[in-house]
């Protein structure tokens, strides 16, 4: 909870900051692309160089991309008659989850450490929609022009993202059975120690608390169809998965994670409402500590 709290107040800071332009007219701008250019593809390279896995838990990567990519296919149908606006704000904003910055800690310090690796597989799938796939397909099908070559639209799109580069080579020699060297991990440790502040800070930044009564209703609809998503696929990951009853409690705790960082991120540079965005990612963080906090007292599993 110390944790959680110390996140709440850099999400405060940033917001402050944000208001008394403090760092000049934009910061979000420049925030975003420190964190998605260098912190967080250093914090993927750390966490899977650290990470001992089997090849058996490569399942929970498929899995987490289809936690991730089914949400925002709902989302696609929901959306096809809304404003280019709404459509990339809920687009954007309706799927994945933030794991490596709010869930990983949980899983560090209360359950077993091998757990820890569960996550980062889970997120690893996420993370090919929430770092760069969700982006490319939002551009396709909500951009402010026709698309005349989709494929490599969204080609282009996903080669820009770095992080979605990472994820995609570590996936692949983690197939292949080749390990991160010890000189890469330690070297990226002090730059992925910098992507929680940063991103939470981010998050800050992009909030926006002037909003009308038909702005609220839009992130009213967003949270109910996160929640919605989440329950159903709780049930489903609980009751068929064949893994035992801690990791599958775990997996539950993931998918009531908050709303991706880069959500907002996503939405300021697709043209969508930001403010918005950010606001709702900010209410999803208080759902998810009161989810993942439920969810670890009821389990009564605590390593």
């Amino acid at each position: 909870m110390v944790k959680v709290a110390a996140f709440v107040a850099i999400i405060l800071a940033g917001y402050l900051a944000g208001r008394t332009h403090m760092l000049g007219s934009k910061p979000e701008q420049c925030v975003s692309k420190i964190v998605f250019t260098f912190t967080l593809p250093c914090a993927i390279v750390h966490a899977f160089g650290a990470a001992q896995f089997t090849h058996d838990m490569l399942v929970l990567v498929p899995l987490g991309l289809a936690c991730a990519l089914i949400p925002y296919g709902i989302t696609l149908a929901l959306t096809r008659r809304s404003e280019r606006r709404d459509r990339v704000f809920y687009l954007l904003n309706s799927c994945g989850f933030n794991i490596g910055c709010f869930c990983l800690p949980f899983v560090q310090t209360l359950f077993p450490a091998q757990l820890a690796v569960t996550t980062c597989l889970f997120d690893a799938g996420n993370a090919i929609m929430m770092t760069g796939g969700s982006y490319a397909l939002t551009g396709l099908v909500a951009g402010k022009e026709p698309v005349k070559r989709p494929v490599a639209f969204v080609a282009k799109r996903l080669v820009k993202s770095v992080p979605f580069d990472a994820y995609i080579v570590l996936i692949a020699l983690a197939v292949a059975g080749i390990s991160i060297p010890d000189a890469v991990v330690q070297f990226t440790a002090p730059i992925a120690n910098a992507n929680s502040f940063l991103a939470m800070f981010m998050l800050g930044l992009m909030i926006r608390f002037s909003i009308d009564r038909e702005k609220l209703a839009k992130v009213a609809r967003l949270l109910c169809l996160r929640v919605a998503v989440s329950a159903v696929a709780s049930a489903l990951v609980f009751s068929l998965l064949p893994f035992d009853a801690t990791t599958r409690i775990v997996i539950v705790m993931l998918l009531w994670a908050p709303a991706s960082a880069m959500g907002p991120t996503f939405t300021l540079w697709s043209d969508g409402d930001f403010g918005l965005a950010g606001l709702a990612n900010a209410i999803t963080i208080i759902l998810g500590v009161i989810a993942t906090t439920t969810i670890v007292l009821a389990s009564g599993v605590v390593a």
